[in-house]
């Protein structure tokens, strides 16, 4: 192989479209081509395979036409998740001290005017781990799109964990706005197989079978279809039989990895 198959990385080549993050990749697809929803947002279980789809979603929007901006809110306020879309809208990676709100604002609409609206583009912003943004700044956060009444230029997805879309419900100035919604939900036991494939053949192996078919049991049951978990399981797999130069990787194998797991982590 010319590379590790199951790491924990957001790398878009390794993305395996199962039924539940092709129809999410296909609805954010939408949202951002339609210019017009202004919010969207998605949700789903730690692990799901958010990130991966925000990926897969951001390297196919062509440079011509967005411009997209990333961040990781965390427990940024306002002012800072501000201050980081107007460095990166202006290409820059040493951030300057933020200034004031009412400075913040004026520069991001002039951004807007030069680098967004006056070459005919669309701006993407996508915030990640947005159940932990405030109230307060998830309702700023939805101001931004009020910018240039005349032309949407500015579509603002969600993501983040279940407890995001209790955090929307409850704020029906942002749930009514929402374009577009999709909670990510895990792998289907019938996609594991093909999952464990998929990933192989990316990584450059010519055999797909490593996986005993007796194997998918073990590792359901364990992960629950969670893409993080099955990769967790997986590399520590492929690792030992390399390590005992076994062939094929089998139930057994996969019951003493989880095993293993339950007992040092709980």
């Amino acid at each position: 192989m010319r590379q590790p198959p199951f790491e924990s990385n957001c790398d878009s080549q390794f993305f395996y479209e199962s039924e539940a993050h092709g129809e999410a990749l296909a609805r954010l697809l939408y949202l951002v081509s339609d210019r017009g929803m202004g919010m969207g947002a998605m949700t789903g279980e730690i692990g799901s395979g958010k990130t991966m789809v925000l990926s897969v979603l951001l390297s196919r929007l062509r440079p011509d036409l967005y411009t997209s901006v990333k961040l990781h809110t965390a427990h940024l306020p306002f002012e800072h998740i501000l201050a980081e879309i107007n460095q990166q809208l202006k290409g820059k990676r040493n951030v300057a001290p933020h200034g004031d709100k009412y400075y913040l604002l004026k520069e991001f609409e002039q951004l807007l005017q030069d680098r967004i609206l006056s070459i005919r583009k669309h701006m993407i912003l996508i915030l990640d781990e947005a159940q932990f943004l405030s109230e307060e700044c998830l309702d700023e956060l939805k101001c931004l799109t009020n910018y240039n009444q005349q032309e949407s230029i500015l579509t603002i997805v969600l993501s983040g964990q279940p407890e995001l879309k209790a955090k929307l419900s409850a704020l029906p100035q942002i749930y009514q706005r929402l374009g577009m919604f999709c909670h990510l939900k895990n792998l289907h036991y019938e996609e594991v197989p093909s999952y464990l494939q998929h990933r192989l053949k990316t990584a450059g192996s010519e055999k797909l079978d490593i996986f005993h078919p007796d194997s998918i049991d073990p590792l359901f049951s364990f992960s629950g279809g969670c893409p993080r978990q099955i990769n967790r399981v997986c590399k520590l797999a492929v690792d030992r039989a390399c390590m005992m130069k076994k062939e094929q990787i089998d139930a057994d194998m996969i019951r003493m990895i989880t095993h293993d797991i339950e007992k040092h982590f709980g």
